[in-house]
């Protein structure tokens, strides 16, 4: 791995192409439950002040207080995978090939040894159709790593449900959700008009938006022993990223408000929290680290 750099903790809907990134920054914050039923946002961290005026998205806790993401620096062509040590306040570049690496995330395992962690992300091939795969590296980055789906290609976003399933968002017209078994080899095709965002719940269902049409996106959980998707709630206008919590709680952000509904308490979405105070106005992609208390969010200028 590269020689880490000291992270400066300070406070204050692109898709896969060659088109140059927009410029978005990672802020980090505390996430504290409210007896009201809400959330404080709390202790905001500018995370990416190392390439403020760059590409920065994707972020994914892989620990309580580690996270990954994906960085485009100003002049270079290709994205890399930076990794954030948050309690040291180190980074460290995690990639460093000719290929783009995007969408960072852990492999499940059953041990939680990070000598066993291995890191999967979608890998953009250098071919002239810039072929995109689902790809794996050791955490301790001690190979190039390899194609998990070789013969799968067209992969835009995924979420893992157990070491051996995962869902997939298939790049194409439409887009397409597609659930695969590992141990079978098993590729079962869940429906299509999807939005980019897959996130896990504890017990291993997926949740995805269902993009009926320009202006009904539905929230719904596929049943990954089943493969069967049941609605949720309806989501916000134009809004297709979200995160979820360990009891079940979904988190979203509109503009610079973030919005939670819990199906078993919510009738509609409520808004927890407005950003705009600290320049925060276009936020998309949030993630949530295990414990719960901790929330990073993209934004983009």
């Amino acid at each position: 791995m590269k020689t880490s750099i000291a992270i400066l903790l300070t406070l204050i809907s692109w898709t896969l192409s060659a088109q140059a990134p927009p410029n978005t920054n990672i802020y980090l914050f505390d996430l504290v439950a409210t007896d009201s039923d809400g959330y404080n946002l709390t202790q905001p961290k500018f995370l990416t002040n190392f390439n403020a005026s760059g590409y920065n998205n994707q972020p994914a806790f892989i620990d309580n207080d580690e996270m990954m993401l994906t960085v485009q620096v100003p002049g270079e062509k290709q994205t890399d995978i930076y990794h954030l040590d948050l309690t040291n306040k180190i980074k460290t570049r995690f990639t460093g090939t000719y290929e783009s690496e995007y969408s960072p995330e852990y492999i499940p395992n059953r041990t939680n040894n990070k000598t066993d962690f291995q890191v999967s992300c979608v890998r953009v091939a250098t071919d002239e159709n810039q072929t995109q795969y689902l790809w794996q590296y050791p955490y301790d980055r001690s190979s190039e790593g390899s194609a998990i789906l070789e013969d799968l290609t067209g992969v835009g976003y995924y979420a893992w449900s157990s070491r051996n399933k995962l869902a997939l968002f298939i790049v194409g017209e439409p887009h397409t959700l597609v659930a695969v078994d590992l141990g079978t080899n098993d590729q079962t095709t869940i429906t299509s008009k999807v939005g980019r965002c897959l996130r896990r719940f504890p017990n291993g269902d997926i949740a995805f938006v269902h993009m009926i049409d320009e202006k009904t996106w539905l929230l719904k959980r596929l049943n990954m022993s089943t493969y069967q998707p049941e609605l949720i709630t309806a989501m916000l206008e134009g809004v297709e990223d979200f995160t979820l919590l360990k009891d079940g709680t979904v988190l979203m952000a509109k503009g610079s408000k973030i919005y939670k509904f819990n199906r078993a308490k919510d009738i509609s979405w409520k808004e927890v929290a407005d950003l705009s105070r600290l320049g925060l106005r276009n936020i998309s992609r949030m993630a949530v680290n295990a414990n719960g208390d901790k929330i990073a969010l993209v934004n983009e200028r």
